[in-house]
């Protein structure tokens, strides 16, 4: 007896699968994921087998439950993301393979979800995906992360290089299907700009940050998380610009640069001798609070201590409130001054 698939046209993948993906891994690469990478998941135990319903008793075809949470997670924190290259069901051409694509014969279930990168922060997701206990395997831009190679990031040699969507496939067990258990996209803290060195080949949400701020600068780039060949060319030639070491790589100085060349500096009139937590400190101020401020912080931060409130020590303050968890504002008010064990006496 022939199913009868109810499924709108947005939820059909038309891209193509390699039959059995886990078969074209390749050497184990360097992947770079961002700051605070979370440890693959443990996988959920199979437990006992369900024994198959009988036709008249199949559910309809449907996602597996914890992929639908997967799903709306991203759609909860990325609401506007583009949804062209999203996909779960198979099409024609999945249906006479083998594919995670395709409904399970016992219980009707996909396993696997194809979920466009733009608009949404691909290093993040696949972070989490690679951390939760139902992930099978996740491919993305030519790489793939496998829970039988202990999810280490490995070349993708099949034929489609997956570099518009990323393909998560979870296990076939009732209980890693239906798992509930959140996958902590929602609300997970992503990078900002200046928690870490970036190259080309990073991704994430600084590099966006970096792509706006450069764009404020007139460079045109694409606001997709991805330091390719257009923004390292860029980042150069800001560098050159700026006659900083021209290297391609963003660090403290080259984003203070960056800052001070899309923030304007506002000319505050002040006394020189004022005392620690005496006033709010910020961009464009000198006197020897802002010497406290850069000792405390550290030269490796904020240059030396010469009591100018400059760029790059407003680097410095913006990595230190966000060690401490405040809003990374580069301004030293109360609060910032409190991390600093400093009364506050204004």
């Amino acid at each position: 007896m022939e199913t009868t698939i109810d499924i709108v046209e947005a939820d059909v993948t038309h891209f193509g699968e390699d039959d059995d993906p886990e078969t074209f891994i390749g050497d184990e690469i360097e992947y770079d994921l961002g700051i605070g990478e979370d440890p693959p998941g443990e996988e959920i135990p199979e437990g006992p087998p369900t024994p198959p319903e009988p036709p008249s008793l199949l559910p309809a075809v449907h996602l597996a439950p914890t992929l639908k949470v997967l799903r709306d997670e991203i759609n909860a924190r990325w609401p506007k993301r583009d949804r062209a290259s999203d996909g779960w069901i198979g099409d024609a051409a999945h249906q006479k393979s083998k594919s995670d694509h395709n409904p399970d014969a016992d219980n009707r279930s996909v396993n696997a979800l194809d979920v466009d990168k733009d608009g949404i922060d691909p290093s993040l997701v696949i972070r989490k995906c690679i951390a939760h206990p139902s992930t099978e395997y996740v491919i993305y831009n030519r790489t793939i992360w496998s829970r039988s190679r202990s999810f280490k990031s490995a070349r993708y040699t099949g034929s489609n290089p997956h570099d518009k969507h990323l393909h998560v496939s979870v296990g076939h067990s009732a209980t890693r299907e239906r798992s509930t258990r959140g996958w902590g996209i929602a609300n997970a803290a992503v990078p900002k700009l200046g928690d870490r060195t970036l190259t080309k080949g990073c991704t994430g949400s600084d590099v966006r940050e970096l792509q706006n701020l450069a764009n404020k600068l007139g460079a045109k780039l694409v606001v997709d998380g991805d330091l390719g060949a257009k923004t390292d060319a860029w980042i150069r030639s800001f560098q050159k610009s700026k006659k900083l070491a021209v290297d391609g790589v963003v660090g403290l100085k080259t984003i203070a640069a960056l800052r001070a060349a899309t923030t304007p500096a506002v000319p505050i009139s002040q006394p020189a001798k004022a005392k620690p937590g005496s006033r709010t400190l910020r961009r464009g101020m000198t006197g020897e609070d802002v010497s406290f401020v850069q000792r405390w912080i550290g030269e490796r931060r904020c240059g030396k201590p010469n009591g100018e409130f400059n760029p790059q020590t407003e680097a410095g303050v913006r990595w230190y409130q966000r060690m401490q968890g405040l809003a990374d504002d580069g301004i030293v008010g109360p609060l910032t001054w409190g991390k600093m064990r400093v009364k506050v006496t204004y």
